[in-house]
């Protein structure tokens, strides 16, 4: 009788299992090579046949160039220049990876001019950063009365240069971060408001004491930078400003600006068509829309801000969002921002106050 293994039918077999044992073990081998080297494999199918394609999995290294900032820097002289500076910070163009490091490298090295609005969508910028793990290292201005407006301002307090290491903090900062949550402020957050309040009274009046007054009109305007926002760190800024004889405010947020999110009937928005961003949002703060959530209690804070500006309780007020910026004081410099030009995603608010507002905000009490 014939033994099985001696036949030919064992033999093929035999041989077909002894060449797939082969192409797996080489297969098994190339696959050990490859990962070593830190590639890995991807499954593609290829007219009906399923073909392996390696690609590698190391962290990559890649160093954009810096974003360049105008020479004049100011906020309101200058808004398209400073635009267009924010814009590049924030796109991807500008985002180098070290690993799973990632960074934005600004240059303000050229700087000659800039203001306390830069200042406060600066460090508003670099809280939205810190909320997507991104660091923003900067170059500071050549100009030694920049580079100390800086300082002073307490822009520095949560930075780092360029080669990685943070600025030294500032003793004294007038910008303050506050949570959002749900729209109502935290013990720690009205110790912080109540705080500042004495000083600005203090700064104007020489008299160191609280007053509701003023604490009601910022909270009038926070409130209203809550209400339109949608950041991702959830949390809106606070800057003060002691100058001679006045206190500058602002109030930032890099959520989704509030032309953004307003709600219009479909009637409006046919006949506005031809209207430009600026008339609308004036409308808005002539409660002449709502917002997308379309509630109840909504679009209250805009046309209070405007009247306590038209009540003189503050001035110079000027909004900045999306493509418009307005000057309440000077209605003729208000601008919608042509088509193709940079836009501010988020809202901005600035307003002075002085000795007169602070008078007219106690004669009402």
């Amino acid at each position: 009788m014939k033994k099985y293994f001696t036949t030919s039918e064992y033999k093929r077999r035999n041989a077909q299992q002894s060449l797939s044992i082969s192409k797996r073990n080489a297969l098994t081998k190339k696959k050990r090579k490859l990962r070593r080297k830190g590639l890995v494999r991807v499954h593609t199918i290829t007219r009906g046949y399923e073909q392996q394609v390696f690609r590698g999995n190391k962290k990559i290294n890649q160093r954009k160039p810096a974003a360049l900032a105008p020479s004049d820097l100011r906020l309101i002289e200058n808004t398209v220049g400073c635009l267009s500076f924010f814009r590049d910070i924030r796109s991807d163009d500008y985002l180098s990876r070290k690993g799973n490091f990632r960074y934005v490298i600004m240059s303000l090295k050229d700087v000659t001019q800039i203001d306390y609005g830069t200042i406060s969508i600066l460090t508003a910028i670099n809280d939205e950063f810190n909320s997507r793990k991104i660091f923003l290292k900067s170059i500071l201005p050549v100009s030694e009365s920049c580079r100390q407006f800086m300082v002073e301002s307490g822009y520095l307090n949560n930075l780092f240069d360029e080669s990685g290491k943070p600025f030294p903090k500032s003793v004294v900062s007038e910008l303050i971060f506050f949570e959002k949550g749900c729209g109502v402020l935290s013990e720690g957050d009205n110790r912080k408001i109540s705080s500042l309040i004495k000083d600005v009274v203090y700064h104007l009046t020489g008299v160191n004491e609280y007053s509701l007054a003023v604490k009601t009109v910022i909270l009038e305007i926070c409130g209203n930078s809550i209400e339109w926002s949608g950041t991702v760190s959830r949390q809106w800024l606070l800057g003060v400003k002691y100058e001679t004889g006045r206190v500058i405010f602002t109030v930032t947020d890099v959520g989704r600006g509030i032309l953004d999110t307003l709600y219009r009937k479909f009637s409006k928005k046919f006949f506005e068509t031809f209207r430009s961003a600026d008339f609308i949002l004036k409308g808005a703060f002539d409660k002449k829309y709502g917002s997308t959530t379309q509630e109840s209690n909504r679009n209250k804070g805009l046309p209070a801000v405007k009247a306590n500006f038209e009540n003189g309780k503050i001035g110079k007020l000027k909004v900045l969002t999306n493509n418009v910026i307005l000057h309440f004081d000077s209605e003729h410099l208000s601008l919608t921002l042509d088509r193709g030009s940079p836009r501010f995603k988020g809202t901005f608010y600035q307003w002075e106050m002085n000795m007169d507002c602070i008078k007219k905000l106690t004669d009402e009490l």
